[in-house]
């Protein structure tokens, strides 16, 4: 996401209108609607006031702009905001249920990883030999017939 896109969206997870915003940050609506176009940059002056107003920082504004290892999303850092307002128990609490929560996705995902290459057959081309499927006393002996005779083999 660009940065015009994040402004956006900070601003939207802040429930303002353009309107609202550009007036917060003292520009014109179309200035603003400018910025979330890509039409336009804001001073750093302005960009402050954005960050400011909106509660977020440079690193959201312009991780997909530059080569950070991790991105995160406006979310995420609404998590790790509550995380840093937690007692020791209430971090010791969500640490816990990370943890087993991501042991649980790891192994389902090796699980189903090892299983990729493994396809069961449709029903209808499984084979359906006589003794496949709980066969008659007359269907086993029938079958067994047919193996030990060798009569149209010579």
């Amino acid at each position: 996401m660009a940065f015009k896109d994040r402004i956006k969206e900070a601003r939207l997870n802040n429930k303002l209108t353009q309107e609202q915003l550009a007036e917060k940050i003292g520009v014109a609506k179309s200035t603003l609607a400018g910025y979330e176009k890509g039409n336009r940059e804001p001073n750093l002056e302005t960009t402050i006031k954005i960050m400011t107003v909106l509660g977020i920082d440079a690193n959201y504004l312009w991780q997909d702009e530059m080569d950070f290892p991790m991105k995160v999303s406006y979310e995420e850092m609404e998590h790790i905001e509550k995380y840093r307002d937690l007692d020791d128990h209430g971090k010791e609490m969500v640490d816990f249920t990370l943890a087993k929560e991501y042991e649980r996705s790891i192994a389902l995902a090796k699980e189903k990883e090892s299983n990729s290459n493994v396809m069961e057959f449709p029903e209808h081309l499984k084979a359906n030999a006589a003794n496949a499927q709980n066969p008659t006393e007359d269907q086993k002996q029938h079958a067994d017939s047919i193996m030990t005779d060798d009569s149209e083999w010579t």
